[in-house]
């Protein structure tokens, strides 16, 4: 005679079978999220670069048409100079009306531009500024005294172009000695080229730019 079996199926699964399967759960889900976290970090990283290289040919792109179009008696002078503890590299251009046409100022030919590349105090950054005015009739027709222009400035605002790079710097070509300098203080002579370097910190790496802008080579009506 046979007896009834006392052994049924289970329905379930054990506890250690759930916890085998949610361990495989945490670990394809974490697999998943840094695929999505790295994508989303290459995409902000091309975002931002991009940005970034947009500000920076369209502020090489102003300043190019400015300076190839300076009229035949504007001058320019260039050096760094230290105010207040800041750090500021101060391109002056005096008698330039079609220089940065875009501003509202009244155009005038004793118009001054002031291209500020300057550290900011509180972080150490630096940003490329400007501003545009006409001074008074008092003021002296070759004065290129950094000190004193900013004197006469000091009620325009600054006009931010660019921000937050790492570090940037201008150097000037001598066409008579074929060098490059620091710093250019004879606004008689017009440098030949102006060189623009613009450091910056991206996501992997620092990042550098170096622009070179031509002028044409004209001052007080001779060649």
């Amino acid at each position: 005679m046979l007896r009834p079996s006392h052994f049924t199926r289970r329905s379930g699964l054990t506890l250690i079978e759930v916890m085998v399967a949610l361990g495989v759960l945490v670990i394809l889900v974490g697999g998943i999220f840094m695929v999505v976290q790295t994508s989303l970090k290459t995409v902000l990283m091309i975002d931002n670069s991009a940005s970034r290289e947009d500000e920076i040919t369209n502020l090489t792109d102003i300043l190019r048409v400015g300076f190839r179009n300076l009229p035949p008696n504007a001058g320019l002078t260039g050096q760094l100079i230290e105010l207040g503890g800041v750090k500021e590299y101060l391109i002056i251009v005096r008698n330039a009306p079609g220089f940065l046409t875009w501003m509202s100022e009244p155009e005038s030919e004793k118009m001054i531009v002031l291209l500020s590349l300057r550290q900011d105090g509180k972080d150490a950054s630096w940003r490329v500024c400007m501003k545009r005015f006409v001074p008074g009739e008092k003021f002296p027709e070759d004065n290129f005294d950094s000190k004193r222009i900013l004197q006469a400035a000091a009620d325009v605002p600054w006009l931010e172009l660019v921000a937050d790079f790492q570090r940037v710097n201008a150097r000037f070509f001598d066409a008579t000695s074929k060098d490059w300098k620091d710093r250019w203080v004879n606004s008689e002579v017009r440098p030949a080229l102006i060189e623009l370097t613009l450091v910056c910190e991206q996501v992997r790496d620092v990042r550098s730019e170096t622009k070179v802008l031509w002028i044409p080579p004209v001052r007080g009506g001779t060649t």
